[in-house]
């Protein structure tokens, strides 16, 4: 009985290790459409960037290797180093703003009251609009004898330059750009406010804490890690930024509205300097790396259940 029983049990072992090794092909075959994508719209794209940051070359010809002179220029730019402090301008200045918004337009949205799935949907609207047809708006509204100077005007108040004032055209846009993000961190912050425990607040209440102290007390903590969040992607996207940039201002008046997204595209595309822009790109990458590893370091010490 012994004898026979070892035949069956090897044919058992058999069987699982080819069952496994045919899950395992049909896993990989799964994934080989979604890998393909990353290798061929990430990847080679991240390594030829990286390659193409170490060139001088101009689209038209041939690639031209100079090593870290891209990365030199950058450093003794003066254009570079404005567009820079614009961009950092225009992260301490929008995100802050932006998270505060949201978070209060989530508080206000997240009541029970008559309509007011309306008022989210109104103000997530923005966020799927067009760039194109926001900026347009805001160009109409923000011009120097737009709607809002009208209004003003009627008000006795001296018109404004929203868009070719030199030290007001950057917070114009920021201001566009705060508007239009608003929706998505809404949604976010709403998100997380319906999964707070209804008990913690019930007990808080029992207590005898008021609005405030619960609102302070329990559900800041508990959205601590959401605040963490959108911090994050806030200062990314202030990085990235670029299509109202683009067609609001073009950069000016001057370069006071030139940010980094912007300052990259028209290096490469409008001067074809596209190894310049690559190093520019890398730069930026780096920056980002920096200021989310300070981020991420520094969350232990506001961020709830982080130990």
């Amino acid at each position: 009985m012994a004898v026979e029983a070892i035949p069956q049990t090897k044919k058992k072992i058999t069987f699982a290790k080819k069952q496994r090794i045919q899950e395992a092909i049909w896993g990989y075959l799964f994934i080989t459409p979604n890998f393909l994508v990353i290798l061929f719209f990430t990847f080679i794209p991240v390594f030829f960037a990286l390659y193409m940051s170490l060139t001088d070359w101009n689209i038209l010809s041939d690639p031209n290797f100079i090593g870290l002179e891209n990365y030199e220029k950058i450093f003794s730019d003066p254009l570079a180093k404005e567009t820079f402090l614009n961009t950092f301008y225009f992260a301490v200045v929008s995100v802050p703003i932006n998270v505060f918004l949201t978070l209060l337009l989530a508080v206000l949205l997240n009541q029970k009251i008559k309509g007011i799935t309306f008022f989210r949907t109104a103000y997530y609207l923005p966020v799927i609009s067009a760039s194109v047809a926001v900026s347009l708006m805001f160009m109409w509204i923000l011009a120097n004898n737009g709607l809002l100077n009208q209004i003003l005007g009627g008000m006795g108040i001296e018109p404004v330059r929203w868009l070719t004032d030199p030290k007001i055209a950057l917070n114009s846009v920021i201001g566009v750009t705060i508007w239009k993000g608003l929706g998505l961190n809404m949604i976010i912050f709403l998100a997380a406010l319906q999964d707070i425990p209804k008990e913690l607040l019930e007990a808080a209440a029992i207590d005898g804490a008021n609005a405030v102290q619960k609102f302070f007390k329990i559900t800041i903590p508990l959205l601590s890690p959401v605040i963490f969040f959108v911090t994050i992607t806030g200062v990314i996207g202030s990085f990235q930024s670029f299509d109202l940039v683009y067609n609001m201002t073009r950069g000016g008046p001057g370069h006071s509205t030139t940010v980094i997204g912007f300052y990259i595209w028209r290096q490469a595309f409008d001067y074809l300097h596209m190894g310049y822009g690559a190093a520019l790109a890398f730069i930026v990458f780096a920056a980002i790396l920096v200021l989310t590893i300070l981020q991420w370091v520094l969350r232990k010490f506001w961020v709830y259940s982080e130990e």
